[in-house]
């Protein structure tokens, strides 16, 4: 199998470890992320695994018209590519694996569709493992461990990087995190993003049963998504300006979510806490992905836009959403905000052990400001289940304000 791994990426210890674990692991994540390439690199190192992609129209005809035979060709362990493709091989794979007690015996990718969800939960729910992958996060850019974001001072210290100003960060936010483009191999930005929003992209919401019939409104329906980075998700402004319904908008929202293109960050919520926003934020998970559909090219002009605050968060939240991701935790990640005062919201708010919770505010600005903590009030009525506050931003050094108040570079995360 070809190599062209050269970024570690987080989840490989986690993999091994699994592999040793469960019988099938199935890794999920959007196309381009780099699944089958770590796979690749890493299997040849645990077993001896046969290999085949259902991306070959002839691989996926046989795994279709006649699965059982399709499974006989090739031996175990098996590496199958594109599993989505051909969700009719779960039944036979199950069939295998209840007559052999081994760990590893079937490894898998594919995007993660309504099909491929359904087949390993009606057949492989005891005997399969769901991993899910992202584009790389700044910390495997950065050739260092994973973080599952806490601001505890001695942990977040740990962290420290060279000093990155403002126009570094917002040139790594507008180059984005899809491996093809950090690693080098892909010069020509906008390109690469034009053919992966209007073709791959595309191809993967069909596959998740979602009909399109006009690829017009599709690529409105982006842009839409895309201008509403960091803000509250509006169906009915996407339906207007996408000119689909609103049905059409949430169906399409909901199926980019779940192959983990966006994320909805839903809002915090208790009894204590009576007046709350209901509806979810919206989120990329690669920010170069939402620059290119909102048509930003310089980060210096982004930088200065009205979007620039929305980005910068996006970028914030994501890189800690990946952090959970990459340990295979399902993070408790919410916001809050007082819908009587929509400036009152704290951006994000971690739930840890025990109930404790982690605010945290997201600024671009390079000076950090006491006020900046002020939004932190609307926790008051769970005061003593507040952990930790930080403000992350542009700052280039980690400072401490008292009373367990913290500013958090973003380069540091």
């Amino acid at each position: 199998m070809e190599n062209k791994y050269t970024i570690k990426r987080h989840l490989e210890n986690k993999i091994n470890s699994l592999l040793k674990q469960f019988k099938c692991l199935v890794l999920t994540g959007p196309r381009q992320v780099g699944k089958s390439t770590l796979l690749k690199a890493i299997l040849p190192n645990i077993y001896d695994f046969d290999y085949v992609k259902l991306d070959n129209p002839k691989n996926k005809l046989h795994a279709i018209n006649d699965p059982e035979d399709f499974i006989k060709q090739h031996k175990c362990p098996l590496f199958i590519d594109e599993i989505q493709k051909a969700p009719v091989l779960f039944e036979y794979i199950k069939d295998i694996v209840d007559e052999n007690d081994s760990f590893g015996q079937f490894v898998m990718t594919g995007s993660e569709s309504f099909e491929l969800i359904k087949g390993v939960k009606e057949f492989l729910s005891t005997r399969a493992v769901l991993v899910e992958m992202n584009s790389l996060s700044q910390s495997e850019i950065n050739e260092q461990s994973n973080f599952m974001y806490v601001p505890e001072p001695e942990l977040i210290k740990k962290r420290e990087q060279p000093k990155k100003d403002k126009s570094q960060i917002f040139a790594s936010i507008i180059k984005g995190s899809m491996p093809d483009i950090v690693n080098g191999n892909v010069k020509d930005i906008q390109s690469y993003y034009k053919t992966y929003s209007k073709t791959t992209l595309l191809a993967d919401i069909k596959e998740d049963l979602v009909s399109i019939q006009d690829n017009k409104k599709y690529e409105k329906f982006l842009k839409a998504l895309a201008s509403l980075v960091g803000q509250e998700i509006n169906y009915s402004t996407i339906a207007k300006f996408s000119d689909i319904d609103y049905k059409t908008a949430m169906n399409w929202t909901n199926a980019l979510a779940s192959m983990n293109v966006i994320f909805l960050l839903q809002p915090y919520t208790h009894n204590h806490i009576k007046r709350v926003l209901k509806s979810s934020k919206l989120y990329f998970y690669d920010t170069g992905l939402a620059c290119y559909l909102m048509n930003y090219k310089d980060h210096k002009i982004l930088m200065n836009s009205e979007y620039a605050g929305h980005i910068f968060e996006c970028y914030a939240v994501s890189e800690i959403v990946k952090g959970y991701i990459n340990e295979c935790v399902n993070p408790s990640i919410y916001f809050l905000q007082d819908p009587n005062h929509k400036n009152r919201e704290i951006d994000l708010i971690i739930e840890g052990e025990n109930g404790i919770l982690f605010p945290i505010e997201i600024k671009m600005s390079i000076t950090p400001k006491e006020k900046f903590f002020d939004n932190f009030s609307l926790l008051k009525p769970l005061e003593n289940k507040v952990g930790p506050m930080s403000v992350v931003c542009c700052s280039e050094k980690f400072i401490s304000l008292g009373k367990q108040r913290y500013i958090v570079p973003v380069h540091w995360i």
